[in-house]
């Protein structure tokens, strides 16, 4: 599922960012900076579900 999202969000990044040549480096930096941050936050919580629902498993 996570994996999915991530294509999507990089698919989309790329075109919509990286591609455009109306956006100068900084703002293509700025933005890369950007889905960075919300994608290690994503997988952070990813890693906490998967972490909580393994605990959970191992209690039932």
């Amino acid at each position: 599922l996570f994996s999915c999202i991530f294509f999507t969000d990089i698919q989309e990044f790329y075109e919509v960012t990286l591609l455009n040549s109306q956006k100068s480096c900084e703002q293509k930096i700025e933005e890369a900076n950007q889905v960075a941050k919300k994608w290690e936050k994503t997988s952070l919580l990813a890693s906490c579900h998967d972490n909580l629902q393994k605990s959970a498993e191992g209690h039932w």
